[in-house]
């Protein structure tokens, strides 16, 4: 486990590739990286950003709907890394505040939750946009969060902190 694996794809902006992103993703994660549960959860999470990706960084008029959505994913025995790059419009999720939970379910609002989940489920989230270029989100989970926060003394997420993953 303590051997770094590497796994690119670019799929195209259609939600019918998000199964070969949660394939990937588990083929990572699932073969003991995490338990089961928690292996689903970031193939959700990482599957909702991309999501994003393709629902709203495209939603433009004129957009080329061949657009294509880079991912690279890495894992060591110590966490997970998910790099999404697009060059689609320019968006923050970090900038997004925290959803109210209750007051969303009370609204009887549908959607709106992607983010929200993201930040619950993985440790780190940073978000750089490179000048006329692309959006970079970067997600990162580590293997045993309870040391990593035992021994650093940070919160157990962060956004826009430049820590790498080993």
């Amino acid at each position: 486990m303590g051997e770094a694996t590497h796994r690119e794809l670019t799929v195209p902006n259609r939600t019918t590739c998000l199964a070969q992103v949660r394939h990937a993703v588990l083929e990572l994660v699932g073969q003991g990286m995490f338990p089961a549960g928690e292996a689903q959860l970031v193939a959700l999470a990482v599957d909702e950003a991309v999501a994003n990706v393709m629902e709203h960084a495209f939603a433009v008029e004129g957009a080329n709907p061949q657009q294509e959505i880079q991912i690279i994913l890495e894992a060591n025995g110590e966490c997970f890394r998910a790099l999404i790059r697009d060059g689609g419009r320019r968006f923050d999720p970090t900038a997004v505040p925290d959803v109210d939970i209750r007051q969303h379910v009370r609204q009887g609002r549908k959607g709106g939750l992607g983010i929200y989940l993201i930040r619950r489920i993985m440790d780190e989230v940073r978000y750089e946009f490179r000048q006329d270029s692309f959006n970079e989100l970067l997600m990162v989970k580590y293997v045993d969060n309870r040391a990593r926060k035992a021994t650093s003394g940070l919160p157990q997420r962060q956004e826009g902190v430049p820590k790498r993953c080993p």
